[in-house]
């Protein structure tokens, strides 16, 4: 047992990367059950889903042993918390954009995986949760949180108004669900959806919050961007192919990685900016997303072109090229992360 938490400790990113698809590669045929009416499967989805995050706090709970600090009572108090306001956006979208296709009792089981990545961040083990604090963490980074919100939100709704100038696209290609208070409402609730469900919490504390720091211990943003990107991408198979998605033909996953790589790099900056803020990561995830989903995008054809242009100008200003230096607060440094 020594051994191997040694070999972990040496071995963080190999370890992150084979646990992270085990758990949810291991549980990725709850996908196609959920999609086929199985919906007793969900709970695994959501365990599935938070695969990422779930790879890095075990991780830091074996490779760090400092004494545990405070008691249990706060960490159960976020973890209330946590599942009654993730239970209730559950709800809300399941009712709004599901027609209550989920039952309540189904659903407050499926948020237990996300509550307890959210109440990891008052973890009585200090390395979890230092770890995990910038996942809560809101006053320091809120100028931040909406950048990342009109950036990555408004590329879909921008590239939708290019395609329309050049005549790729058109008006009456798109079905809002809705107009007015009503639009901004739903959207609003798609959004805070995807934060919880799982952008922010499943992945994005796995993704940018264990592995980014550590890949930029050895090189710099950029490549750390792509290398994270080809791990990503194949993460999502059995989602996709539970989608109906063409899973089997290389075109799919040529425009998949060409976004895959764009969003990494989105991310990666917002991240490294914001001195590692999981949270920012996060909502720049989930902005992409719900962008993404009102608006039309035609697979890419104006939204990666137009995205690649703003991912360059970010590349050439902060020269992500290069290195970080080692006291940045972006950058693992342990002396045992030596993967």
């Amino acid at each position: 047992m020594i051994n191997l938490t040694n070999w972990i400790e040496r071995n963080q990113l190999k370890t992150f990367f084979i646990l992270t698809f085990a758990i949810t590669w291991g549980l990725g045929f709850s996908f196609g059950g959920v999609y086929r009416g199985q919906f007793i499967l969900l709970p695994l989805t959501a365990i599935a889903l938070c695969g990422p995050a779930l790879a890095g706090i075990i991780i830091t709970m074996i490779t760090n042993t400092r004494p545990k600090q405070g008691t249990n009572k706060v960490f159960l108090s976020a973890f209330i918390i946590a599942w009654i306001v993730g239970s209730v956006v559950f709800l809300t979208q399941n009712r709004l954009f599901l027609n209550n296709l989920f039952h309540t009792e189904l659903v407050l089981v499926t948020v237990i995986p996300v509550a307890f990545v959210i109440s990891m961040a008052y973890s009585r083990n200090p390395d979890v949760k230092n770890y995990l604090i910038s996942l809560i963490r809101v006053r320091t980074v809120w100028k931040w949180l909406i950048v990342a919100v009109v950036l990555m939100g408004g590329l879909a709704p921008l590239s939708f108004v290019i395609g329309n100038l050049l005549g790729i696209q058109s008006i009456s290609d798109i079905r809002l669900p809705g107009s007015g208070l009503t639009l901004i409402g739903l959207v609003a609730v798609r959004f805070i959806d995807q934060i919880f469900f799982f952008n922010t919490t499943g992945e994005e504390v796995g993704w940018r919050g264990f592995a980014l720091p550590r890949l930029q211990a050895r090189t710099s943003p950029l490549v750390a961007a792509l290398i994270i990107a080809l791990f990503w991408a194949p993460w999502h198979f059995f989602l996709w192919q539970a989608e109906g998605a063409p899973v089997l033909t290389w075109l799919y996953w040529l425009v998949k990685y060409v976004g895959t790589i764009i969003a990494s790099v989105f991310i990666v900056w917002f991240y490294n900016r914001t001195q590692g803020s999981i949270l920012v990561a996060g909502i720049a995830h989930a902005a992409w997303n719900t962008g993404a989903e009102f608006i039309p995008i035609k697979d890419g054809l104006i939204l990666y072109p137009t995205s690649f242009i703003v991912v360059l100008v970010m590349v050439l200003v902060d020269r992500m090229w290069q290195k970080l230096p080692s006291e940045h607060p972006s950058v693992y440094r342990s002396p045992l992360s030596t993967n």
